[in-house]
């Protein structure tokens, strides 16, 4: 069971991990606005986060020299006296300065034992000279040099859990479930939908870039030739070199490419797919319908300049997810025109009316006739 403490710490490591789902993310912004010191301890978390993977990448270093490291980074910061000061709240010295538990001790101890000296009471068990000074002297060094590596001794381990963590981190499986943006170690962002659920797999970033979606995501991948990212639906696969696009899993396959390159592949079939492209499965038929010319499918935005109506019917047909046929004789006439947000039957209206060409609606299906 964590302690509170604990269960802070935790939270605080997944959401600068972005490992944090959207509730988590939700209530660690709430806890930043709450103290003017939330933001300052999140950002000194993050910098030993940060440290921790650079010692991580650059590789483990042996025992002894990480104490030693350790050792002589706390001399430093103690202007070069040994070891690590433990003060009690309200206790101090004539100056005004605290001192260490163990020296006020060893001070108290010595003047009792000068005291008795003085007084004679030691003749019995031999008188305090310089040389018992000495010895005291030495086993109180021992006792905070003991102090001084307990204390290093903590803060070794903590580190060595933070390098651990680090370490094994991309070696497990990491799940993202619902509307949240995701930011993967090789600089790639994905932002989910509220249904989505994304899996990054272990090694990402280092063996691969492979992922599994399920649901509706919008990627923007880093160009990495040597390393494509690879994303997982299932019986199908999307492998990437570097783009911005649209992933829609949810039923049927739906893919949108803003800019750049992919391949969409299954077993026996794959495409390629650029810029302005938009990717249907058609389950009935299992194959592939693509559409060009469209600047934002979302939108709806489709852009036509001297484009062959067999094209532009192509395209509204997967746009729209409708059937539209034309005479064979139009097939071939160049259309320029610009639309967005418009319903498919001003669309072809305005198609028909720059082809000479009539709107007939059978049932579901549209059909472009030459005019008489």
């Amino acid at each position: 069971m964590l302690t509170p403490d604990e269960a802070l710490y935790t939270l605080l490591c997944k959401y600068l991990l972005n490992e944090a789902d959207s509730n988590e993310q939700q209530w660690v912004n709430t806890w930043l606005r709450a103290n003017p010191e939330h933001p300052v301890l999140l950002a000194s978390l993050d910098k030993l986060l940060r440290t921790a993977a650079e010692q991580a990448v650059q590789g483990a270093m042996d025992t002894e020299t990480a104490w030693r490291l350790l050792s002589s980074r706390i001399d430093e910061g103690m202007g070069g006296r040994a070891g690590i000061g433990i003060y009690e709240v309200g206790e101090s010295n004539e100056a005004g300065v605290f001192e260490k538990e163990g020296e006020l001790d060893e001070e108290r101890e010595l003047d009792e034992l000068r005291d008795l000296n003085e007084e004679g009471d030691l003749n019995d068990v031999g008188y305090f000279n310089e040389r018992d000074e000495r010895l005291v002297h030495k086993g109180a060094n021992r006792s905070f040099k003991l102090t001084r590596w307990l204390a290093a001794a903590s803060i070794l381990l903590l580190i060595s859990a933070v390098l651990w963590f680090f370490i094994h981190q991309s070696e497990r499986q990491i799940n993202y479930n619902g509307a949240q943006l995701v930011k993967l170690d090789d600089g790639s962002s994905v932002r989910l939908d509220p249904a989505a659920q994304l899996q990054v797999l272990p090694g990402f970033g280092k063996k691969n870039r492979k992922v599994i979606l399920k649901g509706k995501a919008e990627f923007d991948v880093t160009t990495d030739a040597a390393h494509p990212f690879i994303i997982d639906l299932g019986n199908q696969a999307i492998t990437v070199l570097g783009t911005r696009f649209s992933v829609d899993n949810s039923h049927q396959l739906r893919v949108f490419i803003n800019s750049g390159k992919i391949k969409v592949s299954r077993e026996r079939d794959s495409v390629i797919l650029t810029a302005g492209m938009l990717l249907e499965e058609d389950s009935s038929k299992q194959q592939y319908q693509v559409g060009a010319h469209i600047k934002d499918a979302a939108t709806q935005a489709i852009v036509f300049k001297d484009t062959p109506l067999r094209e532009v019917l192509q395209t509204i047909n997967v746009l729209y997810h409708v059937n539209v046929s034309a005479d064979a004789d139009l097939m071939g006439l160049p259309v320029t025109a610009n639309y967005t947000g418009e319903s498919v039957q001003n669309v072809l209206e305005g198609i028909a009316y720059l082809s000479n060409a009539n709107v007939i609606i059978k049932g579901d299906d549209y059909e472009l006739r030459r005019q008489e």
